[in-house]
Order: structure tokens, then C-alpha cells, then sequence
């Protein structure tokens, strides 16, 4: 029997993440692992903590530290797109004009303009309506435009060249 085409995208997409998460295991607590499975070891298989080495502390400071920069170059990322989302939804000209002139980032300008007036349409969709549910819905549709209007903003701003 012959896969479709999605199953078979599939397949090979659990396949990849598979591999992905084998190449970032330890080879020996890995083959530790395989052992005790051979062996029928339920302890070990069942507690693969107890298995694995004592972190020096060097190596935590240097990860912190890693990942506090990487905590504040994702957070000014995100300020630099909740200005931009703000700006665009107010119809800032400032704003406007900062974010279509990027030239160090290729982006689909269309899909700003559709993204965001999707958003501005949605806006003023639910001005004139007045039943509860009918607002409720819309208002779920304002979250939905926005998030997409967000999302791709915030890849823009992560495609910018650090400063």
C-alpha cells in the first residue's frame, strides 16, 4: 500500500525530530541505556538520572550567563515588535514608515499590509456590532489577527542584525 503524500511528509517530519533529540542525548548514558535494556535492568531504565554525572559548576555559571544574554536579546526582540504592533494598529506614520523601510530584513511587505489590515477591518467590524455573541466572535477574530500580526513582526525583529 502506497502512503499519501501528507503521511509520508509526516513520517519523515517524526523521523527528523527522532534524530534531532538522539544527536543531543549522551552517547554514554545512551549506550548505558541499551545495556540494561538487554539485560532487563528496571531499575536502571526506570531511574537514568542516578546515571548521569555530576555537572561542574563552571559549566552552569557559563550556561546562565549564556542564556541570560539570549533572555535579553529575545526581550529586545519582543519590545521592538510590541513597538512596531502598537504603532502600526495607532496608524503611527513614524512607525509606518520605520518598519516598510527595513532593508537589512527581506520580508513580504503585502503580507504586512494584509496582516495588518485584517486587524485594523477586524477593529472596525465589532464597532458596529451590538449582540453579545457576535461580538464575542469577532473579538476571537481580533485575537487571531493580532497574534498572526505579532508573530510576524517578531521574525522580523529577530531577522534584524544585532546593534
Amino acid at each position: 500500500m502506497r502512503l499519501g503524500p501528507n503521511v509520508r511528509e509526516g513520517k519523515r517530519t517524526q523521523f527528523n525530530y527522532i534524530g534531532k533529540l538522539l544527536r543531543e542525548v549522551e552517547p554514554e548514558l545512551m549506550d548505558t541505556l541499551i545495556q540494561a535494556a538487554n539485560v532487563g535492568d528496571q531499575i536502571t531504565l526506570q531511574h537514568p538520572a542516578s546515571l548521569q554525572p555530576q555537572i561542574m559548576e563552571d559549566e552552569d555559571d557559563d550556561e546562565e550567563s549564556e542564556s541570560e544574554d539570549e533572555d535579553e536579546v529575545s526581550q529586545a526582540h519582543t519590545n521592538i515588535a510590541s513597538r512596531w504592533f502598537d504603532g502600526l494598529i495607532s496608524k503611527d506614520i513614524t512607525i509606518t514608515n520605520e518598519v516598510y523601510s527595513i532593508n537589512s530584513v527581506d520580508f513580504d511587505r503585502q503580507e504586512l499590509r494584509k496582516l495588518v489590515r485584517r486587524v485594523h477591518s477586524m477593529k472596525d467590524k465589532r464597532q458596529g456590532v451590538t449582540e453579545e455573541n457576535d461580538r464575542v466572535k469577532i473579538d476571537a477574530e481580533i485575537m487571531v489577527a493580532e497574534k498572526s500580526l505579532t508573530r510576524f513582526l517578531g521574525d522580523i525583529a529577530r531577522q534584524l542584525p544585532n546593534e
